[in-house]
């Protein structure tokens, strides 16, 4: 008697349990080409252009160089860094003309830890490195979330994409932190790579058309994944109409992490 008593006086004061707290995410994936536009020409300020418009919270980056010659020594995370007031980490997946090449992110909510995957090759031919960028950002509210920027194999057969998407799927199995994977995967939507990462990660850009040439888009290779599928909801997604910038067209999903 004296419980029911309880439950009715909590009832009648109006008392609720606080709402489940949902944070919103927007995250960009962008192949840059070394900041070189479709015209042949270095345009790093229109990759800048596109996160601007865009205004994403994470940013994933493929095919970046860190003071190299072909870039006259300049360090593009740090432009645009210092362009769009964002945080950065860059994944080098090789060394390149004088400087780095590899993978970069971009943050708003600031990074607490970032390291680099070696992603593994299994063709007996000598192949490009490949890495997967991770950071650990902190999200208001101080909750943690894992970002990965990845570029994956482009050879053909799959066999060295396939060992990458299973070493990812490996990587994050056991991870108690949400995570999101986002890059160009090098690979079509009925891939058996993506098939792979599938296993693990939701495909957020699922129903996205091609992504590659930008100029004339006929296949999907870039993609923004995320794990575990139950925290998290899509609310939008879409490729950005930039056809100049970079030889990719932008992928952008708005995402709501429970």
């Amino acid at each position: 008697m004296k419980r029911l008593l309880l439950i009715t006086v909590v009832c009648l004061t109006g008392f609720s349990l606080p709402a489940q707290q949902v944070q919103k995410v927007k995250v960009l994936t962008y192949n840059i080409h070394h900041g070189e536009n479709m015209k042949g020409l270095p345009d790093i300020q229109g990759i800048a252009n596109v996160i601007l418009a865009t205004n994403p919270d994470l940013v994933a980056l493929q095919e970046v160089d860190s003071v190299t010659q072909r870039t006259q020594n300049t360090d593009q995370l740090k432009e645009l860094a210092a362009i769009t007031g964002m945080y950065t980490y860059f994944a080098k997946a090789m060394n390149f003309d004088g400087g780095g090449y590899g993978t970069g992110i971009l943050s708003r909510f600031p990074i607490t830890e970032a390291s680099t995957l070696s992603l593994p090759s299994v063709s007996k031919n000598e192949v490009e490195p490949r890495v997967a960028g991770i950071v650990t950002v902190k999200l208001p509210g101080d909750s943690l979330l894992q970002f990965i920027s990845a570029h994956l194999d482009a050879e053909r057969p799959a066999a060295n994409r396939i060992a990458q998407a299973k070493q990812l799927v490996a990587y994050f199995k056991e991870t108690q932190t949400p995570v999101i994977l986002a890059g160009d995967f090098n690979a079509i939507p009925a891939s058996k790579e993506i098939h792979t990462l599938k296993k693990l990660f939701a495909d957020a850009t699922q129903q996205m058309g091609p992504t590659f040439p930008a100029d004339s888009p006929k296949v999907k290779l870039d993609y923004i994944m995320v794990h575990p599928q139950n925290r998290w909801n899509v609310t939008g997604a879409r490729i950005i109409e930039e056809a100049v910038a970079s030889d990719h067209r932008p992928l952008l999903s708005e995402l709501e992490l429970k």
